[in-house]
């Protein structure tokens, strides 16, 4: 304990000079033309919760019965309020009318779909053909059917393709419905392919003029040992493709055991949640939630083959509901600023460092327990910090230091309220304003930083 409290006295001496003048760092501009875009993109999606998607591998000829209104409930109360459709052929009149009654239902919840309409989706040419011939036809029947209802998202296009087609039909689809969002998840990036991948990512947004960006990670629950690097690496660089590019990303992290990777836990989910979160992502998309017969070593998905609610969708439904309830629709107005690591980086993030937003961070535990911060702004350029604990076994009472002259408003208990007021009989220090927090792995603080005059 002796050593953690010379730290932090030698930090809290090292950042003494960045509290002169706080106030004006604090209030100067910090939003770029790119970051407005995405925040007007963001609230273009008309949601009125943090978006929550899940990947959905069922079909209604087979699985039909299970998409009810009662099956639509159980998935807002799981905290999922964009997902995807079950698959379904348009030329069966029955399966389109469920999913016309499917799309009601979720406008009468709030929430919208994206559909798995193969006519949309580029990799699945009934004819054999080059994805985008005829793909403009079959896309303008699939809008004729569904295009002009409120509760539709958009249509899926594909995964992890890297075909000129995919672009091409984005554009074109695009084009037919300027006012839908269409969704298309790209590979991970390995970290020997960074400089490529930007481009590939660049590239696809130039030609095909997405809504969003979208990619999938799991190496965070390797079964012998989580890739932490790889995980970081993939948010850092899908983030940086976002502000470069005025788009919203969503990650596909996991929550189903398959191959070498475990089957999440509940910190292991809120884990993945919050530190998405706070490293920018703008939506969440779960791989992967029904698992409808058994295949191969695929285990334990929310929905189980017997359609039962397994423990993952407890313990998804607990973090999810929380988060929702704490902070609505903060989320869609923030664009992230900053994302840095203490003690140390992973996947080539920044270490955190003193700024005119927090001067001073300490674990007063375990001097090393990680910790995440996630710096953001509204489009007023109001200030925001969500800090998260990083490990999955450390809980620790963290010293978040604020600079004087600030009020913390916070977020723990629902939509923003009073300010932040200690409870434990502590007194402001002469250099900080500070703010104690207990965290358990994965746990997450949030809070808005108003700079005085």
């Amino acid at each position: 304990m002796s050593r953690s409290k010379s730290g932090v006295f030698i930090l809290t001496v090292a950042v003494m000079a960045l509290t002169m003048g706080i106030t004006q760092k604090g209030m100067a501009q910090v939003l770029t033309d790119k970051m407005k875009e995405l925040l007007k993109k963001n609230a273009s999606f008309g949601l009125t919760n943090y978006p929550v998607s899940i990947w959905n591998y069922v079909n209604l000829k087979e699985d039909g019965e299970h998409f009810t209104e009662k099956e639509m409930d159980s998935l807002l109360d799981a905290g999922i309020n964009v997902p995807q459709s079950p698959d379904f052929d348009p030329n069966d009149p029955a399966q389109k009318a469920q999913i016309l009654k499917m799309l009601d239902w979720a406008h009468k919840r709030n929430m919208k779909l994206v559909l798995r309409d193969p006519r949309c989706i580029a990799e699945s040419d009934p004819t054999g053909k080059h994805a985008k011939d005829g793909y403009k036809e079959r896309a303008q029947a699939a809008i004729k059917d569904f295009g002009s209802h409120p509760a539709l998202f958009g249509f899926y296009i594909g995964d992890e393709g890297t075909s000129d087609g995919l672009w091409e039909c984005q554009r074109i689809l695009k084009a037919l419905a300027p006012n839908l969002n269409h969704y298309y998840n790209f590979l991970p990036v390995c970290s020997s392919s960074d400089e490529g991948h930007e481009k590939y990512i660049d590239d696809y947004v130039a030609k095909g003029t997405p809504d969003l960006l979208g990619y999938d990670c799991y190496t965070q629950m390797t079964m012998t040992g989580p890739m932490l690097d790889d995980y970081y690496n993939n948010l850092r660089l899908f983030r940086a493709a976002s502000l470069r590019n005025g788009l919203p990303f969503w990650n596909t992290p996991l929550c189903i055991g398959h191959n070498q990777y475990l089957c999440p836990d509940y910190t292991d989910i809120r884990w993945q949640f919050n530190t998405s979160v706070a490293a920018g992502a703008n939506g969440i998309v779960w791989f992967f939630y029904y698992l409808p017969r058994p295949a191969g070593n695929y285990r334990l998905a929310p929905i189980d083959e017997f359609w039962e609610k397994t423990q993952a969708y407890t313990d998804m439904r607990r973090v999810q509901r929380s988060f929702h309830r704490s902070y609505g629709n903060l989320f869609n107005g923030l664009v992230s600023t900053r994302v840095s690591f203490f003690p140390k980086a992973f996947g080539g993030g920044e270490t955190w460092k003193p700024n005119e937003l927090l001067t001073g961070l300490w674990p007063a535990y375990d001097g090393d327990c990680p910790i995440l911060i996630g710096e953001f702004a509204d489009a007023q350029e109001r200030r925001y910090l969500m800090a998260v604990n990083n490990s999955k076994t450390k809980i620790d009472r963290v010293l978040f230091k604020f600079p004087l002259k600030t009020k913390i408003y916070s977020f723990r208990y629902g939509a923003e309220g009073k300010e932040y007021v200690e409870n434990d009989g502590s007194q402001p220090d002469k250099d900080c304003v500070p703010v104690w927090i207990w965290l358990a792995p994965g746990q997450e603080f949030v809070c808005r930083v108003e700079f005085q005059k």
